[in-house]
């Protein structure tokens, strides 16, 4: 017998760890977003009032081999570039894909990766 999902909306927040918290929040900040602490172990990051992303606190994370990864599906890749691209970050090219999606990526301290893209 098949159920069906409940219908409520659904909201999802990533959680990256950061084996730097202080690191992490310098990280986010420079891109123009807020960081509010719960404690030393743990914080979210905020765009316009709304959570997009938690950080949790893992001293011991390998930055190389950290595979956590999100995905931040915007209006206008292009501005979000152009306005990181003078945060003193290493940003990937912006390019056009196959897949009807105009994206780039960045890495924080951490070594998560966050993609950024439009459809096209």
């Amino acid at each position: 017998m098949a159920t069906t999902a409940p219908h409520d909306r659904i909201v999802t927040k990533i959680i990256f760890p950061v084996s730097d918290m202080d690191a992490a929040a310098l990280f986010y900040r420079s891109l123009g977003f807020d960081v509010d602490s719960h404690d030393g172990g743990y914080s979210w990051v905020t765009h316009r009032g709304e959570e997009i992303l938690h950080l949790a606190l893992d001293p011991e994370l390998d930055r190389d081999a950290n595979r956590a990864a999100g995905y931040f599906h915007v209006q206008d890749a292009d501005d979000w570039y152009r306005a990181w691209a003078g945060a003193g970050v290493t940003l990937g090219p912006i390019e056009d894909h196959p897949w009807q999606m105009r994206e780039f990526s960045l890495r924080d301290p951490s070594g998560n990766l966050l993609r950024v893209g439009q459809n096209v």
